[in-house]
């Protein structure tokens, strides 16, 4: 069994992934202060660590101990946190972080990144699935649509706790609103735990949990189910806004209806520290550079495919990602200001476009780009020519992995 180390996360954030994890056979640990994190981590010795980052000074204590440790240097580290310059998430890179998360999480894409640090097979269900909760007074809306994601459903239960505990919701009362949903005995489980899920709220009474929905399988199941006997299957609104919602300033269906289910409370219900009820995988997009968590970003132009795929799983076994370029014009085309941190490049190219390529950083880039040259050839005239026009290294080919990684940390924050 692995073991997860989770530091200083959000309640919502932490539980969610133990139960996710755990069923899954990872044995999670989690730690309250840098303190009792450094404890933990020494003596556990995790395979990977989950950090919700708040301060910057877990960079100058806890992450300085721990790759100053032979012992936990290399354990891998993810890190969700508020967004920031993309300079502080690469110099993060040199503590072993390799993947930076943007709050708020969408944890299709988290999961993903852990299975493949744990080298672990998580199960994720894809069933399309939209999700939406809202709040408004003592009221919480569950709008499902599409179908039932057994994902969502066991992050609806944390996420509806939360914000029952936050909101200081005393009698919390939820509708749940499955009107574009036709269910049959095949979802009878999924309804089951959806159900379930919604009980478990702080505080929820069944009486006071309504559900919307025109699927007679709905409400056959639950009528049927001794323990959901106080929960009301109806198709009429009306009858659920005027048993749950107070009525008295207005008597209003329409405005029942605006004020109540399209008008979200004014809270902070929105909290960026949580988890996201939608996925990317919801409507097939792909997540932008923040969400998919890299922690810097390498250009490899290399006419060798086997040089390029090795330098490839380099930069990516710490969270980089990466463009191969086996042509220098390819490389030219598509080069624009701040697009990369780093630069790998063999000059030696066939199209004759290394020197042209070196030129074209230092004119157009913006500063932050740092290059290093790899090439086989140990020519001094080669040498000095590339460090005159730019270059901040030089590697001979072909080097280990350690040895060009730490090269290349070395010149993205120069010092490691």
């Amino acid at each position: 069994m692995k073991n997860v180390l989770i530091v200083d996360a959000h309640p919502l954030f932490r539980d969610f992934i133990k139960d996710k994890l755990s069923s899954d056979k990872v044995n999670i640990i989690t730690a309250t202060e840098k303190r009792d994190a450094f404890t933990k981590m020494i003596t556990t010795l995790p395979s990977l660590i989950i950090i919700d980052r708040k301060t910057e000074e877990m960079e100058t204590d806890f992450l300085l101990k721990k790759i100053n440790d032979p012992n936990t240097a290399s354990i891998p580290i993810i890190i969700s946190g508020p967004l920031i310059d993309r300079s502080q998430i690469s110099y993060l890179a040199r503590y072993g972080v390799v993947k930076y998360f943007t709050k708020p999480i969408k944890f299709d894409v988290l999961f993903e990144s852990i299975a493949q640090i744990l080298h672990l097979p998580i199960y994720m269900d894809i069933t399309p699935c939209v999700l939406d909760i809202h709040r408004n007074g003592n009221v919480i809306f569950i709008e499902v649509a599409q179908g039932l994601n057994r994902e969502k459903l066991a992050l609806m239960k944390f996420k509806l706790a939360e914000m029952v505990e936050r909101s200081g919701i005393d009698i919390p009362k939820v509708i749940i609103m499955m009107t574009n949903l036709d269910l049959s005995f095949i979802d009878g489980l999924n309804l089951e735990y959806l159900i379930d899920n919604v009980l478990a709220t702080p505080k929820l009474h069944p009486k006071n949990v309504k559900v919307l929905s025109l699927s007679p399988f709905v409400k056959e199941l639950i009528d049927g189910h001794k323990a959901y006997s106080e929960i009301e299957v109806t198709n009429n609104l009306t009858r659920i806004l005027t048993s749950l919602v107070d009525s008295s300033v207005t008597s209003s269906v329409s405005d029942l209806i605006t004020d109540n289910i399209l008008t979200q409370s004014a809270s902070s219900d929105d909290d960026s520290s949580s988890i996201e009820t939608r996925f990317y995988s919801d409507n097939g997009s792909i997540p932008d550079e923040n969400n998919m968590g890299a922690v810097f970003r390498v250009a490899i132009i290399d006419p060798y495919s086997k040089t390029a795929e090795l330098s490839q799983k380099t930069y990516e076994s710490v969270g980089a990602t990466t463009d191969v370029f086996n042509s220098g014009i390819l490389f030219l085309k598509n080069f624009e200001a701040g697009k990369y941190d780093l630069v790998l490049l063999d000059v030696l190219m066939p199209d004759n476009t290394g020197m042209e390529i070196l030129k074209t950083i230092r004119m157009k880039g913006d500063g932050e780009t740092s290059t290093i040259v790899y090439s086989a050839s140990t020519q001094r005239d080669l040498v000095v020519q590339v460090l005159s026009m730019g270059a901040q290294a030089f590697l001979v080919k072909p080097q280990k992995p350690q040895v060009l990684l730490e090269k290349s940390m070395a010149l993205l924050h120069k010092a490691i």
